[in-house]
């Protein structure tokens, strides 16, 4: 029997948010290319409870784009539950914001750390508006860790990447955020963080930019298929 994994797509759909129903088809032009079935079933941030992470039974989450969330908090949890337990995490746009605000809060102990999207000035805010926005934008990446997830899957130093979103790392914590084992592996020309992994995790990335949006039938985007298969690994 061929071997069949379930991927949780965290976050709330809405057929009027173009950037997930390109995730949607992103997906469907990857599955040709996997040596395995695939499931990826949406969970909607209010779904998620102790219960549902003590019970669940995917193989790996992607918190998608389209924060704030129904939830913020569930996504939190369910962020702080994959990192703590060797979970195959992907976050991309939003999700890598928070992925980023969780570790600052849980593991770097800044408990008043925030996202400007959704937090005033009071807090240390990890995610602040971008000095340029990257609405419905591509900018060239530079990947500068040759060690890291997006070297290793793409084999090039430099990439274009699609972006829909406002907000980015705060300057001020750029340099306090980027130590092992949380590493920024890719930037912007400006030398801005665009990507990043927790080294010695089974799997937990982040991009700001979203590989949907660069996947066609004929040339499905090579991160989301390398996704898949690391969450489909033993």
């Amino acid at each position: 029997m061929e071997k069949r994994i379930q991927i949780g797509l965290v976050g709330d759909f809405s057929e009027k948010i173009h950037t997930l129903v390109a995730l949607n088809k992103a997906i469907e032009h990857v599955k040709p290319h996997l040596h395995f079935q695939l499931d990826a079933i949406w969970i909607p941030t209010n779904t998620i409870t102790e219960s549902f992470l003590a019970q669940h039974t995917h193989q790996g989450f992607w918190v998608v784009p389209g924060s704030p969330y129904d939830n913020d908090i569930g996504v939190y949890k369910l962020i702080q539950w994959s990192r703590e337990n060797d979970f195959p995490l992907l976050g991309t746009c939003g999700g890598f914001q928070y992925m980023l605000v969780e570790y600052a809060r849980t593991v770097m102990g800044f408990a008043n750390a925030g996202h400007a999207e959704t937090e005033s000035e009071e807090h240390q805010l990890i995610i602040s508006k971008l000095s340029c926005s990257l609405k419905s934008s591509t900018e060239q990446i530079r990947i500068t860790d040759k060690q890291s997830w997006l070297y290793s899957t793409l084999k090039t130093d430099t990439i274009t990447g699609h972006f829909n979103c406002s907000y980015g790392v705060n300057p001020v914590y750029h340099n306090i955020l980027n130590q092992y084992p949380l590493t920024f592996t890719a930037f912007s020309p400006s030398g801005e963080p665009r990507a990043f992994e927790l080294k010695a995790h089974r799997f937990y990335s982040g991009t700001l930019f979203q590989p949907p949006l660069d996947s066609t039938p004929e040339k499905p985007n090579p991160l989301i298929i390398s996704f898949f298969q690391k969450c489909a690994l033993p």
